[in-house]
């Protein structure tokens, strides 16, 4: 089957969001209708024959407007949406070509999309279509509005297994019915003998059990050095920030460091830190926080990555035990935040 959703995004800043996005669509509509370069270009396969044939066939495309899809800039300083060669180009070019359905996406640090006078042609036309936000904060909602218009536009969501027609197949259902008919007049039957159940203490507001939630807390992800980060609470709506993090220091941190010393030619040594999420409490359940996170550059003005914080608080409150999730590496560690003393 040929792919009908084709995620088209500027590898320096845009992979990671392509991949979540790639993952969450193929398990609504099937990994087979969703192309992604890095998953599905085959060994040895000419990778430009094989996005224009993908694109031929005129699937919808989702253009993720990324800081850097549309600003990037080659060695000599040249914007490099205006060189013919550049895949971005090439694939929105060839989507055009095709006749193919667009759907830009407005990713973390843009808010709107640019004016038709700032960009080379064919990125001029951008303004023609109707966008759509995809940010980390909001991703649940964001990517439901998405699903909703690739429905609309008769990409159908992924099929149930057909349910088995042989006789043998069907008297077992029957009887599986029939159990759970008696397993169900049995249950009423016992509850009319038993006294009215008393409801539950109503469970108070998130913000009164909350109370010493925000400020700051002293964060330790794995084996590296703690740092600071402040929670900001409004009835169950948290959020998070931090100061500029020194990451020189940090192992996990190594990697990319160097990996942003060839993208961008300048040292990477300070980050922070921004999220959104909720805090609930469940009757007879710790206190739970959940935040969807960015990591700027120490400027503020790059994401380089995002993912998700979810915490409980100990039975103290000085402390918050989790796990810490990189879309960017596709995994987690361990974080525990403190008080600090």
């Amino acid at each position: 089957m040929t792919a009908r959703i084709f995620i088209s995004y500027r590898t320096s800043d845009g992979k990671d969001k392509a991949t979540a996005l790639a993952r969450d669509l193929g398990a609504r509509f099937g990994d087979e209708q969703v192309f992604l370069d890095k998953d599905d270009l085959r060994g040895g396969s000419a990778w430009r024959d094989e996005v224009q044939r993908t694109l031929g066939a005129k699937p919808v495309l989702l253009l993720l407007i990324t800081p850097q899809l549309l600003t990037a800039t080659d060695a000599t300083g040249a914007l490099r949406i205006a060189d013919p060669d550049d895949p971005v180009r090439r694939e929105f070019s060839a989507a055009l070509e095709a006749g193919a359905h667009l759907i830009p996406l407005l990713c973390d640090g843009v808010d709107a999309p640019p004016s038709a006078a700032e960009l080379p042609k064919p990125f001029d036309r951008l303004g023609e279509y109707t966008w759509r936000r995809l940010r980390a904060y909001d991703w649940k909602s964001d990517l439901e509005r998405l699903v909703d218009d690739l429905q609309a536009l008769g990409i159908m969501p992924r099929s149930h297994p057909a349910a088995p027609s042989s006789t043998r197949a069907l008297r077992i259902a029957a009887l599986a019915v029939g159990i759970a008919l008696l397993a169900i007049a049995a249950v009423f039957g016992w509850r009319a003998l038993q006294p009215a159940a008393v409801p539950p203490p109503a469970r108070p507001p998130v913000a009164l059990v909350a109370t010493g939630l925000p400020g700051t807390w002293i964060a330790t992800v794995g084996a590296d050095p703690p740092f600071a980060l402040t929670l900001m609470q409004k009835d169950n709506q948290v959020a998070l920030t931090s100061e500029p993090m020194p990451i020189d220091n940090r192992e996990g941190w190594a990697n990319y460091r160097a990996f942003w010393l060839r993208l961008t030619g300048t040292e990477l040594r300070t980050i922070l830190y921004r999220g959104k999420g909720t805090v609930s409490h469940d009757l007879g359940q710790p206190l739970t926080v959940d935040i969807a996170w960015l990591v700027y550059n120490g400027a503020g003005d790059t994401q380089i990555d995002s993912g998700n914080l979810h915490v409980t608080a100990a039975a103290d409150g000085r402390s918050l035990d989790g796990k810490l999730w990189s879309n960017g590496d596709q995994g987690d560690r361990p974080i525990v935040l403190r008080r600090p003393r």
